[in-house]
């Protein structure tokens, strides 16, 4: 394979960076000024991208037995001598090493989409709109999109998922918050433990109230739930479940 001269997405826009970072040094002050404020705010909403994903569950998404296959061992001396990394790569495989599921729990979808469009129009404004006109011919870069496109339904399914689940989230946050009062609340009108809390309002004095003490009673079905973790064919992970004594921890955390 002959050496290709064109120069793909990613080599424009690392030179377009590269003569904006060259142009903030050259150029006189006040044009100066304006595209070190321009490079300011790339880093500002490369921040905010990175802000979207969860890096202590990231590396879950990545299936490291399977990272071999993505390179072509016997190929490496071609790739080197041709300066074409391409000539190594196979991405084919690359269905095989990511995780979907984890990339799902890992990654804020939405909030992703949404910076990465923020950090485009940013980017424009230092290296052009041109850096963005190809994403390069490659094998390699074929491939990485056709991995794209395979997997936008589910990525688009695993948004919608993701948005419920924040609403959900917040719901139950209520939720919480009213049990915890309601139980302050009935704690609070306790009489005391014991036969003289078990004592009810009544002109009777042998009269007994046969409902056991306290709100949530210490039997093993309060602390073992049969209700399956997750959602059956979820994209993401389900909130944590809560029953018996786990409604006083989730509402003592912060």
């Amino acid at each position: 394979m002959t050496q290709t001269t064109s120069q793909t997405g990613s080599e424009r826009l690392a030179n377009g960076l590269t003569a904006g970072i060259e142009r903030s040094l050259e150029e006189p002050a006040a044009d100066g000024s304006k595209a070190a404020a321009e490079l300011i705010d790339v880093v500002g909403e490369i921040d905010d991208l990175l802000e979207t994903i969860d890096f202590e569950r990231l590396p879950d998404a990545i299936d490291a037995s399977a990272l071999p296959d993505l390179i072509e061992s016997d190929r490496i001396p071609d790739a080197i001598r041709e300066r074409n990394p391409d000539l190594a790569l196979d991405f084919g495989s690359i269905r095989r090493v990511i995780v979907l599921r984890e990339l799902w729990n890992a990654v804020d979808l939405v909030g992703f989409q949404r910076e990465l469009r923020h950090l485009k129009r940013e980017l424009e404004d230092v290296v052009g709109p041109d850096a963005f006109g190809s994403s390069g011919d490659s094998e390699a870069a074929a491939e990485i999109r056709n991995f794209v496109a395979e997997v936008k339904p589910d990525a688009t399914n695993a948004a919608l998922q993701q948005e419920a689940k924040k609403g959900a989230k917040t719901a139950r946050k209520g939720v919480i918050d009213g049990h915890s009062k309601f139980e302050e609340l009935y704690e609070s009108t306790q009489r005391g433990s014991g036969y003289a809390g078990r004592r009810p309002v009544s002109k009777n004095p042998t009269a007994v109230s046969s409902v056991p003490y306290g709100p949530l009673p210490a039997g093993v079905s309060t602390r073992v739930s049969t209700v399956p973790a997750n959602v059956r064919h979820a994209k993401v992970d389900a909130l944590p479940r809560i029953y018996g004594r786990r409604w006083r921890s989730v509402a003592d955390r912060p």
